[in-house]
């Protein structure tokens, strides 16, 4: 075996292992960049309206989190109606459907408390040593999100969202 076909060997196997993981954290990139690029726009345009920093640094995380989780719910969902779906009648299955609900509300709430606060405090600390807003929600976002991302990959491997111990379906 050459050395590049074990090495897509291993990256297949990662991969089967992981997608469901891998799929989670796209969908929360992907959703993050919406909210990255609204919440960017707003600190600019809350800049321009008003001197307060509390006041833009809240709405500028404000906006940048309805705006992302809207875009996640629609691709978690996209990606994952199989696991709630019964195959053959297309309806769904209310029990496993509540379970998926029930811990990636916990998973989320947890990436939001994380990703939302140290958001704000960044954000807000970097105003009031007179960073530009847009730049300061730009090195708020990334550090915070990458203590969110952190936190999430941990937590749902953790309760087992996608399976593991307990299979889901």
């Amino acid at each position: 075996m050459s050395k590049i076909s074990k090495t897509l060997a291993l990256l297949t196997k990662f991969y089967l292992n992981n997608r469901n993981t891998i799929s989670l954290n796209k969908d929360l990139v992907l959703s993050g960049i919406v909210g990255f690029v609204i919440s960017l726009f707003v600190a600019h345009y809350s800049n321009i309206y008003s001197a307060n920093e509390i006041l833009n640094s809240a709405l500028t995380v404000l906006a940048g989190f309805i705006s992302s989780k809207v875009i996640f719910v629609i691709l978690f969902h996209l990606d994952n109606k199989k696991k709630y779906t019964k195959r053959f009648s297309g309806k769904l299955n209310l029990g496993i459907l509540k379970q998926v609900v029930m811990k990636m509300i916990f998973a989320d709430s947890i990436f939001d408390i994380i990703n939302n606060v140290s958001r704000f405090f960044i954000l807000l600390e970097l105003l009031k040593i007179n960073y530009h807003p847009v730049q300061a929600a730009l090195i708020a976002s990334i550090i915070a999100s990458a203590l969110s991302y952190l936190a999430i990959n941990l937590i749902v491997r953790r309760i087992h969202v996608f399976g593991g111990k307990k299979k889901i379906m």
